[in-house]
This record gives structure tokens, sequence and C-alpha cells, in this order.
């Protein structure tokens, strides 16, 4: 492995944190959810430094000062490529709530995946991503840009593998996440949106140039992000429309799924298959759930985390 860097320590923060885009629930995470490798000493570099169970790593791009956050896995090995997964933070959060709200971790030990955690720029007082969306029309900021240096930036640190670079994102996060689907598909797998959206400009100029898998979460009762117009882009569905007729998908199929949480309503799951390059579209429909990044320990009928990997991990390889 590249100039390999050992981080997993014990990680006993419980931490109330809340996702983006104007609404949340927040979750407290319970000490012995994340591993419990005794802490190896990191030496402080250039890019990055060791703060507890995460690597604090900063970077300028576009004479701008950028940060992200590391999660290595104990279970990574020095002789294996390593998927890595970029988790975005909704409009108006910040990388340390996404980290807690919308939580990899303990899939990334178990999974062995590299977990990334960026941070959005400022615009107007609010942490943002530029997902070429009418509320982000004002930003200049290159993401696309930052994610990719960020890319490069890793692949000097890690033996990662570039046919496995999966992007997931709440909200705005969600929203950059099907950006990046457009303008960097050239280095990104397969993405997963959570309450997030397309806007109708992106619909009209898409760069991608390979078939792309993408997975939709939504839910029925989203205030802040609808699931019948997004953002005024078009519907949840419509979007996972879009994607399909991109992949040139064959074959439709709708089903409920489990009611986990035994309230007397769950959801859809709605399947684009038979697609180019063996790529699939998903949405999962949750029935009454708001803008928030679903939970089975808050009582919702999925875990938003498990599905994403469940879903991304088919692709690249």
């Amino acid at each position: 492995m590249k100039t390999k860097i050992l981080c997993v320590v014990i990680c006993s923060i419980s931490l109330l944190a809340c996702g983006g885009g104007g609404s949340g629930t927040g979750s407290v995470v319970p000490a012995d959810s994340v591993a419990t490798t005794p802490p190896v000493q990191t030496a402080t570099d250039d890019v990055c430094t060791p703060v507890g169970a995460l690597l604090e790593c900063s970077l300028v791009h576009q004479g701008l000062d950028r940060t992200f956050k590391i999660y290595e896995p104990s279970s990574i090995e020095e002789s294996t490529s390593i998927p890595v997964v970029f988790n975005f933070h909704g409009y108006g959060s910040n990388a340390d709530e996404q980290l807690f709200y919308g939580d990899f971790r303990q899939l990334s030990e178990q999974e062995g995946f590299l977990l990334i955690v960026p941070q959005g720029s400022m615009l107007e007082g609010n942490t943002h991503w530029n997902s070429d969306s009418s509320f982000t029309s004002k930003s200049t900021a290159d993401d696309t840009g930052f994610v990719s240096k960020i890319i490069d930036e890793i692949s000097q640190r890690y033996e990662v593998d570039s046919s496995k670079m999966y992007a997931v994102g709440m909200s705005n996060g969600g929203a950059m996440s099907i950006y990046l689907a457009c303008s960097l598909s050239q280095r990104i797998t397969a993405v997963a949106s959570v309450t997030g959206f397309m806007s109708s400009n992106l619909r009209a100029n898409c760069e991608v140039n390979a078939p792309m898998s993408v997975l939709l979460i939504h839910g029925t009762a989203d205030e802040v992000v609808s699931w019948d117009n997004g953002l005024g882009g078009g519907s949840i569905l419509s979007i996972a429309e879009f994607w399909a007729a991109h992949n040139e998908c064959a074959t439709f199929r709708s089903e409920p799924f489990d009611d986990y949480n035994g309230d007397g309503v769950s959801g859809v799951h709605h399947q684009h298959s038979d697609c180019s390059n063996e790529t699939l579209v998903q949405v999962y429909e949750i029935t009454n759930m708001g803008h928030v990044w679903p939970e089975r320990g808050r009582g919702d009928d999925i875990n938003g985390a498990e599905v994403v990997w469940g879903f991304v991990s088919r692709f690249g390889g």
C-alpha cells in the first residue's frame, strides 16, 4: 500500500447530529458502533493530521481552503485494493454531522472500504455543494474538481480500487452525488441520493459518458425536497426514469418492502433492470417519511447506510 496510514482507534463519542437541507432527526451514536482497535500513532504530514479515529485533511483548490475526513477500517490490508465511499452532507450541515448522521463507519469496518467525508464550502453563510441547481446557482465553487483532487490524494496514500469509487449524500449532498454521476463519470462508479434531487438544468446538460447505476431513497412526506417535484426539477420517480433511459433499461417492476417497524406502512421498491453494462436504477419510496436519513434505530423501515452499500457495492471490479 502507498504510504499506508493506519488510524483506527476506540471511538466512544456520543454526538447528536443532524442532516442537511433544512430539517433532520438526530441520533446518539453508541460507543460500540465503531472499531475498538487500540490506537496506532500516525505521523502528521502536509495534508492530513490524525484526530482520534479519523484523519483530518486539508488542501487548497482554486484558492479555497478545503477539508475532508478519512475513516480507515482496521481490516484494511496492504496487498488489497480498497473500495472508496464518499459521503456528502446536506445544505447547512457539515462533515462532522454527516459522519454520525449518515453513519457508514461500522459498515466500513465490516466490509473493508475507505470512507471519505468532505466538507462543503460557504455560500451566503451556509455550507453547500455546488450541484448545478437553482439554489446553488450563485456558487463558483468547483466541487467536481475538489472531489477529483481528493481522489488523487487518497490514491497516493492507499492502494484504492479505482473501479469501486462510490458517492452518496443527504439532500444537497445527494444532489451532489447525482451531479458527480454527470460531471465525474469517468471516476465515479455508482451513486446514491438520500432525500436529494436532480435539477432540470442538470438533466438537460448531464455529461455522463457511460451507463451509471443510481439509487434514490426518498420519503413521500418530505417537505424540503418534495417527492412529487423535487426542488422544481421533477419527481423522484422521474429522476429514476431519466437514468433508466440513459442506461437503456428494458425492465421495470415495483413491489412493497417489509414493514419493519410494525406501524402499518412501509413503502415501495422500484427497480429498472436489464440495463446496459449490467447497471441498475432503484428507488426506495418510503411512505410518510420526511426529510431524514432513514435508520431503523430511529423508527424507519430500512437502514439507509446498509441499503446504499448493498446497492453500490455490486458495481465495479
